[in-house]
């Protein structure tokens, strides 16, 4: 049995959410062969933490919000960027 490792990542979504969480990769895999596997529309991450972009409300700037997640099923084509964090 091949063991996952888990990779801390930062995303950048179409919507301009973004999202640091881990995802679980095969050993030597990259981040980009997981985003364009085009057998699998959706990808598993763990440990997430999502902020949804600041928007203007009656002219005025209202505050970000965060929210956590133990997991969350990501659909791959809304992912603009994606970067490992070190």
């Amino acid at each position: 049995m091949i063991e996952m490792q888990k990779k801390q990542v930062s995303i950048i979504c179409t919507d301009d959410t973004s999202i640091k969480c881990s995802i679980n990769v095969l050993p030597g895999q990259k981040l980009f062969d997981i985003i364009k596997i085009t057998n699998e529309a959706f990808v598993l991450i763990n440990d997430v933490e999502i902020n949804y972009p600041e928007q203007i409300q009656s002219f005025k700037l209202s505050t970000k919000i965060t929210e956590k997640k133990d997991n969350l099923i990501l659909n791959k084509s809304i992912i603009k960027w994606i970067d490992e964090i070190k």
